[in-house]
């Protein structure tokens, strides 16, 4: 048994839980790229042949299943562009062009998970582990993985209890026998070894019998089912739950023979004799009781109790007496000050432990406990990264928006003696994420939030704190308006900022600033039809809007690329039936090249389907003609498209 008074194991290294991770994401990539591997397959055969109905059904449920598994672990991105290529897979239209878009697809998925995985292995693993015990499985493999992404150390035992040295926060009984029979030696073996730790143990549904067996053991029973970031939640609460209830003090002459049974006990008991570390311990909540000995040196019982209970920094604190000669009178004053219970000099330990668990328990009931590990504040951006990306999934499966800014600040410092990234992370809720990019860029993310909104909420932190005296710079983004991922919003979000500094702009910009050339044109036309373009140019020219056309896409994708150095119109009007390149590829090419997040583009096409209007959209178009096309309603879907 450790002892209260020396070291409680040791922490252990981050190479550790690093190894593990390694492991864990072998298991799961080799899985994720059955999957894909599957998808691409037909994809392959797509380019010679139409494919049958049942290997499209084939592939659409392999990648349902694939899109799901990446989302449990986290890899928001990934899932969302491989949801992507399911919706091309249902078309009613499957050829060479969606072809060549699937197979663009799964380069980008995996592109992406190299990306986030990286991103989750960098983060720093130091502490109390989470001991996992299990055989090694999916769903275990994805526990490990998930609580490792969360920033949680973590510890895998295939079939035995962790090491007694080990510094342990909590274990996690992930159990597979139906009856329970081999589970509960095991549970037993690590309350004996590891008291003071909370232990969860994930079941079956069924086998209530069971389950009512291993009760008085474990600290919480969960469903195999449950997803394992509520697992997550769920080991995070009960740590701190455990460091709430399990912490005591001892207080007053011979306190060491109370205290040590204490601990073997499964409480955390301290012996202390000198009330003003007492009463500082209560104060900040590093005790949640304690336990008087009749023996209390220069003060008397009863005044540690009133001291405690006038106090309102402790008085919310448990307290049980002690006392020499218990008798029916004083006990009744001592609980009428404030003494949870009274015990004479001979109570039994156990039960001194049940009456102090009993009551801290009722406590702990009635007081919110603050989540260990919760994100409120600045958070490092290997963290941000994994909470913004799986609020872009979850605002995209909703079909609702989410707020993002980029912030650059040339000085951070401090604000009135406080830290200034948490001075503005105070501003926001705790669904917000806010993160460090880097030293001079803080990253805002605000769920079900509009960049019309977001400009206002950048603005009052202006208002409040200054910011443009440290030399801020803003922009105001919105998902999926300004970017469909995470890298993007950032690479838009850093390059207008870029743009607004070497022009001279505003400090708060929107995604869509940039000073206007008075050579732009309004609207570049990308048509193959010549005759066409001359009437269009017309046509709009006399609604007050300039135009250029443009009949060789090729050259056309030169100028807006800015591989020559002509003025960037404000909007381009292009057709999907190009000569040389086809229309969706233009469109990639103007994503990939950032063109998008400084041009708005309408397409203007004789081709109707609802896979051409979805893939368009997804590409990054803001409005969708087709021919043939009323003037008055192209000139009115233009202007709207225009307008700032």
């Amino acid at each position: 048994m450790p002892s209260p008074y020396g070291q409680v194991g040791t922490t252990p290294p981050d190479t550790e839980t690093a190894a593990l991770i390694d492991a864990v994401w072998g298991r799961l990539q080799a899985r994720l790229e059955r999957g894909l591997t599957r998808i691409e397959r037909h994809v392959s055969s797509l380019f010679d042949r139409p494919l049958e109905p049942s290997e499209v059904l084939e592939a659409i449920g392999v990648g349902d299943l694939v899109a799901a598994k990446l989302g449990l672990l986290g890899l928001g991105t990934a899932a969302e562009l491989v949801r992507r290529a399911v919706l091309l897979l249902e078309g009613p239209e499957l050829g060479v062009a969606q072809a060549i878009a699937l197979s663009s697809l799964l380069d980008d998925v995996r592109s992406s998970i190299a990306t986030t995985v990286s991103e989750i292995k960098v983060l720093s693993h130091s502490g109390p582990s989470v001991a996992v015990i299990g055989a090694v499985s999916e769903s275990v493999d994805e526990l490990l993985w998930v609580s490792a992404a969360q920033g949680m150390p973590v510890a895998h035992h295939v079939d035995g209890a962790p090491d007694q040295q080990r510094d342990v926060a909590v274990v996690l009984v992930v159990v597979d026998d139906p009856d329970l029979s081999r589970t509960r030696p095991l549970v037993r073996g690590i309350r004996e070894s590891h008291p003071m730790q909370p232990i969860l143990a994930m079941v079956p549904e069924d086998g209530m019998l069971g389950r009512a067996s291993m009760v008085d053991m474990v600290t919480t029973i969960l469903p195999r089912s449950l997803h394992p970031l509520e697992v997550v939640t769920e080991l995070r609460r009960a740590v701190a739950r455990s460091r709430h209830q399990r912490s005591l003090s001892v207080f007053g002459a011979n306190a060491q023979l109370l205290a040590e049974p204490l601990w073997r006990r499964g409480l955390a008991a301290k012996v202390e004799s000198d009330i003003d570390v007492l009463m500082e311990r209560l104060g900040a909540g590093d005790a949640r009781a304690v336990v008087v000995m009749p023996d209390t040196g220069a003060l008397r019982p009863e005044q540690v109790l009133r001291l405690i209970r006038t106090d309102r920094r402790t008085r919310s604190a448990v307290v049980i007496m002690v006392c020499e000669g218990v008798d029916s009178l004083r006990t009744q004053t001592l609980l009428r000050d404030g003494a949870d219970d009274v015990f004479g000099p001979s109570v039994d330990p156990d039960d001194l432990a049940i009456a102090i668990k009993a009551r801290l328990t009722r406590r702990s009931e009635l007081e919110p406990v603050e989540e260990v590990g919760g994100h409120r504040g600045t958070v490092p951006w290997s963290t941000a990264t994994l909470l913004i990306e799986r609020m872009l999934l979850v605002a995209f499966r909703r079909s609702t928006p989410v707020g993002f800014a980029v912030v650059r600040l040339e000085n951070t410092g401090t604000l009135d003696g406080n830290d200034l990234d948490e001075a503005i992370a105070r501003e926001f809720r705790g669904e917000d994420v806010i993160g460090r990019l880097d030293e001079q860029h803080l990253v805002l993310a605000l769920p079900g939030v509009t960049r019309r909104t977001m400009l206002g909420r950048v603005a009052d932190l202006q208002q409040k704190f200054d910011i443009v005296a440290r030399g801020a710079r803003a922009v105001a983004l919105e998902f999926p308006l300004d970017g469909r991922s995470l890298a993007e919003l950032v690479e838009q979000g850093c390059s207008s900022i870029q743009r607004s500094i070497d022009e001279h702009g505003p400090w708060l910009v929107g995604a869509d600033w940039r000073p206007w050339s008075a050579d732009a044109a309004d609207v570049m036309l990308v048509d193959p039809d010549v005759t066409l373009g001359s009437v269009l140019a017309e046509v709009l020219g006399r609604r007050g809007l300039s135009v250029i056309h443009r009949a060789d896409a090729l050259k056309a994708l030169d100028e807006l690329t800015g591989r020559t150095p002509l003025p960037m119109p404000r909007l381009v009007l292009m057709d999907l039936d190009q000569r040389g390149i086809d229309g969706f590829q233009f469109l990639r090419q103007l994503r990939a090249a950032g063109v998008l997040h400084r041009c708005r583009v309408v397409v203007l096409s004789a081709r109707a389907t609802e896979s051409d209007l979805r893939l368009a959209f997804e590409l990054g178009a803001e409005d969708y003609v087709t021919k043939p096309f009323s003037t008055p309603l192209l000139v009115h879907r233009l202007t709207r498209a225009l307008a700032p």
